[in-house]
């Protein structure tokens, strides 16, 4: 009680605070530099980008990978990753912060100092209270992140009645000082890799909690300068950012992004001339068109596409109907059918890259049996509607989906909904929302990234839920809660989160069928072409011929 605590720098805690420790070879400290020149020989004009969907532009709010790939290089955490490829790219490095926190011998004190000087885009200079007021915000908004921060002591006590001037007792801040120290209830072993996402993302403190898609100013080497809704949005240079070792300057001088969800029409735009890049699921008859009329990247990284299935509503609130579905699914076949062969199938929920991955084969293919199981639970000719969104891959997918429900006996319709509204309208308690497609692409490299946020029903939310499947079970939210204390992936760890995952499968809130490869369709005329593993195509690296 009366006991000084006891700190130690960052470099001798790592393997203790950090759970991805045994993903990488190397999870070493880097501090930030001074500022490097900002002369570049590979800058360049502009930088023409074609994406499938966003959701929005705001920090607080963005949680789908095509915002991140842009936001990434407009709004700077305290902790980032490096602009790096390979293994590297899991690396935490200083980003706002000026080193890595020192972090109490208990694993619940951290305490960061800001980098000084340090500019918003609008020329305002950023306070170490700008970080609490991010946290804050997002519990105002509602934000998509929000259940990350509970673990902040206070936090869960703001969340329940949030005001603009109530506090954070976890968060106490020095704008003098530029220190920031942040408390938790608990230890909790991803805590680093949860400051480093975009929804802590520090914003000025007069920042309105509405959802603002682009306008809010940011620190990092690009700036948001128009955005028209469900149609494109322009990126330039930040004229108050000053690069740094981890963070770079960047070599385009504009990036112009059009959103097109036709994947056949983003991938001749790039043919034609008329886009440098696309992140489209190219039509399985045009990949070897796209082979040899523009530079084809095939991409490998964490992912995992699936139909979730909603414990909550008829039919799919009887388990034999969700294990039907699961053995109903060829899974080989989609790959083939959704992206030309540029998947592997799965029946797990983590994708192969993460040291708890265990393979499953609870449900080999089996129409037969499926149709059996509809036939033994009573749902046969029950109403299904299936939900997805507008887009190429997404409804290729889910109109298999429907057809085969049909086949095993249900009565399935498909509805598709536009890009930008789909997973907020799945994602709300008053949809009751039956069944449908999703996918799920890391935000950091931890198993609770994907049970904790998607399967763990005690982070069912009424609004902007991504527990799509409703799925609550105690003895499977008991388990991941129990591992959110285990700071380190060792073996044992590792056969925690897989026999959780097992758990989970064979109560079948998911029928997971693919890891996909992506495909990154270039013009000729780009180079320089690096990727980043969680981000992807790293914008600010590439060339042009």
């Amino acid at each position: 009680m009366g006991r000084k605590r006891h700190w130690r720098p960052l470099v001798s805690v790592m393997a203790l605070a950090i759970g991805v420790s045994l993903m990488v070879a190397a999870h070493g400290v880097a501090a930030n530099g001074a500022k490097v020149s900002q002369k570049n020989p590979q800058a360049f004009g502009t930088l023409h980008a074609v994406l499938d969907t966003i959701d929005y532009l705001d920090p607080q709010q963005a949680y789908t990978g095509q915002s991140w790939w842009a936001m990434w290089n407009v709004y700077e955490t305290l902790l980032t990753y490096r602009h790096v490829d390979g293994p590297a790219g899991y690396k935490l490095v200083p980003g706002l912060a000026q080193s890595l926190p020192t972090v109490s011998r208990n694993g619940k004190v951290y305490k960061f100092k800001l980098r000084k000087g340090v500019k918003y885009s609008n020329g305002s200079t950023v306070k170490a209270s700008d970080f609490e007021w991010a946290i804050k915000r997002g519990f105002l908004a509602q934000g998509q992140g929000v259940g990350f921060y509970t673990d902040i002591a206070g936090a869960e006590a703001y969340s329940k009645n949030p005001t603009a001037g109530g506090d954070i007792s976890g968060i106490v801040t020095n704008n003098a000082k530029r220190t920031i120290n942040i408390r938790l209830d608990k230890p909790r072993g991803d805590f680093l890799t949860i400051l480093a996402l975009l929804f802590a993302a520090p914003v000025p403190g007069n920042t309105d909690p509405a959802i603002q898609n682009g306008s809010i100013p940011g620190t990092g080497p690009y700036k948001f300068s128009n955005y028209d809704p469900n149609r494109s949005f322009t990126m330039v240079r930040n004229p108050f950012f000053k690069a740094t070792k981890n963070i770079p300057r960047g070599n385009p001088n504009t990036i112009d992004v059009q959103l097109v969800g036709d994947a056949d029409a983003a991938t001749q735009r790039v043919i034609n001339g008329q886009a440098d890049y696309s992140n489209a699921a190219i039509p399985p008859d045009r990949i070897a068109d796209a082979k040899s009329k523009g530079k084809l990247l095939l991409r490998k990284t964490a992912n995992t596409y699936y139909f979730w299935m909603n414990i909550k509503e008829a039919p799919f609130n009887r388990l034999k109907v969700r294990q039907a579905v699961n053995y109903a699914i060829d899974r080989k076949a989609l790959q083939t059918l959704v992206w030309g062969g540029l998947g592997r199938p799965t029946q797990n929920v983590l994708p192969p890259t993460y040291p708890s991955y265990r393979k499953l084969n609870l449900y080999p293919h089996n129409l037969t049996k499926a149709k059996t199981l509809i036939n033994q639970s009573g749902a046969k000719g029950a109403k299904v509607t299936v939900w997805t969104r507008n887009v190429s891959d997404a409804v290729t997918a889910a109109q298999y989906y429907t057809s085969l429900l049909n086949q095993i006996g249900l009565d399935a319709s498909l509805n598709v909904l536009p890009r930008a509204t789909y997973y907020t309208t799945i994602g709300n308690v008053d949809t009751h929302a039956q069944t449908g497609w999703a996918r799920w692409l890391e935000d950091y490299p931890h198993p609770l990234d994907w049970f904790d946020v998607l399967l763990n029903g005690d982070r069912i939310t009424n609004q902007d839920n991504n527990n799509y499947a409703w799925y609550k079970n105690k003895k499977t939210d008991a388990a991941i809660e129990s591992l959110k204390k285990a700071p380190i992936l060792t073996p044992a760890v590792n056969a925690r989160w897989a026999k959780v995952e097992k758990q989970i499968m064979q109560q079948a809130p998911w029928a997971p069928w693919s890891n996909r490869v992506f495909p990154e369709f270039f013009g000729k005329n780009m180079s320089c072409i690096h990727t980043q593993l969680l981000y992807g195509i790293d914008l600010a690296r590439l060339c042009k011929k």
